[in-house]
C-alpha cells in the first residue's frame, strides 16, 4: 500500500511536470525598475520612414536630435497593450490613418517582453517602468526644444491606457496636454488608486472610448469625456468574426473607430446621458435636443460629460448625425 509520503511525491511531481510543460510560464518577470530599459523600446515614424522606422535609443540620448523628425509638426505617442508589440493595436489601424492623412512624428512604443501571455500580473507591474520610461524619453526632447507639451498626444490601448495616465507620475516638464484612452484595461484596475491607473488627473484633457465593459475594458467612467459605443459593451458585428473572439473584436474596435474618425467626413457623433445605468434603463435618448459630442481625433478638450452613440457592423463604422462635416477636414487635436 502506497504511504501518503510517497503519494504526495507523486502528486507533486505531477504538477511541476505540468508547470514545465507550459513553458510560457517561465517568460513571466518583473523587469527592473531603472530608465532607460532594455525591454522599452521607442520608434519614430514618418510618411518618409513609414515602413523603416527610426529607433529612438534613450541609451544614447544625444542621438535622438539626430534622428529624421519632421520639422513643425506635432507628436503623437502610440501604446500598445498586453501580448501587444510596435506593429500590433493601436498601430496597425491608427498609424497608418494619421499617415495618410498628413505628415507627423508618430512614436510608437515597444514593451512587448514586458507583456508576454501568460503574465498578466507582471504585465501590469511593469508597467510603472513603461510609464516613467516615456516620460524619459518626452522630458528629453521637450529639454532640448523639440517639442513642446502643446505638441504633444498620447494615445493608449487597453494596458497602453492606464500606462499613458501612468506618465503624469514621472513627466517633469509639465502635465500632458491630451491624453486618448482606447478602452483602457479593466482586470487589476477596478480598485487601483488612481496614480496607477488612467483618470482625468493626467492630463488638461482627456478621453476615453469604451467598447468592452464587461469582460476587458473598465466601466467607470476614467476621463473629462468618456464615450460608450453601443453601450460599451457589445459592438456590431462582432459575433460573427472568424479571425478573433467576440471579445477581443470589442476590445480591439476602440482602436479601429478611432482610427476612422482622423478622416471620417461623418464623424463618431454622441448625445450626452448623466450615466451609464441611466442609458442602460432605457432613460437616455438622443432626440433632436440633445447634446452633442463628436469622438476620436477630432473632439474638443473643452468636452465634458458621458456621451453614447453606435455604430455600423462594419467599416465605414461612423454612422453621424443629421448633417456631416464639411468637405475640407479640420486638423485633427493632438
Amino acid at each position: 500500500m502506497m504511504n501518503a509520503g510517497w503519494i504526495c511525491g507523486l502528486l507533486c511531481a505531477g504538477m511541476f511536470v505540468g508547470v514545465i510543460a507550459d513553458w510560457n510560464f517561465f517568460k513571466c518577470f518583473e523587469t527592473p525598475r531603472r530608465c532607460p530599459n532594455e525591454n522599452v523600446t521607442f520608434w519614430l515614424y514618418t510618411r518618409a520612414t513609414a515602413k523603416n522606422p527610426t529607433q529612438l535609443n534613450m541609451f544614447e540620448p544625444e542621438t535622438i536630435a539626430s534622428a529624421p523628425f519632421v520639422a513643425n509638426r506635432p507628436l503623437i505617442v502610440l501604446i500598445h497593450g498586453y501580448t501587444g508589440h510596435k506593429d500590433y493595436a493601436p498601430n496597425t489601424s491608427i498609424r497608418p490613418a494619421y499617415l495618410a492623412h498628413d505628415d507627423y512624428n508618430i512614436v510608437t512604443l515597444d514593451y512587448n517582453p514586458l507583456v508576454l501571455e501568460p503574465c498578466y500580473y507582471q504585465a501590469v507591474r511593469n508597467l510603472a517602468v513603461v510609464a516613467n520610461c516615456t516620460a524619459q524619453l518626452l522630458d528629453f526632447m521637450i529639454a532640448r526644444k523639440m517639442f513642446t507639451l502643446d505638441d504633444i498626444h498620447v494615445i493608449g490601448f487597453s494596458l497602453g491606457g492606464q500606462t499613458s495616465g501612468m506618465i503624469a507620475n514621472y513627466i517633469k516638464a509639465g502635465k500632458l496636454r491630451r491624453i486618448t484612452g482606447l478602452d483602457p484595461a479593466k482586470p487589476l484596475f477596478v480598485t487601483a488608486p488612481n496614480e496607477y491607473k488612467l483618470d482625468q488627473s493626467d492630463a488638461e484633457f482627456v478621453q476615453v472610448i469604451h467598447t468592452d465593459v464587461f469582460a476587458r475594458g473598465i466601466l467607470h467612467p476614467s476621463g473629462h469625456v468618456d464615450f460608450y459605443v453601443n453601450g460599451g459593451y457589445e459592438q456590431p458585428g462582432c459575433s460573427s468574426q472568424t479571425a478573433m473572439t467576440p471579445g477581443e473584436c470589442n476590445h480591439n474596435r476602440a482602436p479601429e473607430y478611432y482610427a476612422e474618425s482622423i478622416a471620417s467626413t461623418k464623424g463618431f457623433w454622441g448625445y450626452r446621458c448623466a450615466h451609464w445605468y441611466l442609458y442602460m434603463l432605457g432613460l437616455c435618448a438622443k432626440t433632436s435636443n440633445s447634446q452633442l459630442a463628436i469622438m476620436g481625433a477630432y473632439t474638443p478638450k473643452e468636452t465634458r460629460g458621458l456621451y453614447f452613440l453606435n455604430c455600423n457592423s462594419e467599416s465605414p463604422f461612423a454612422q453621424g448625425q443629421d448633417y456631416t462635416l464639411k468637405d475640407q477636414l479640420p486638423v485633427p487635436y493632438f
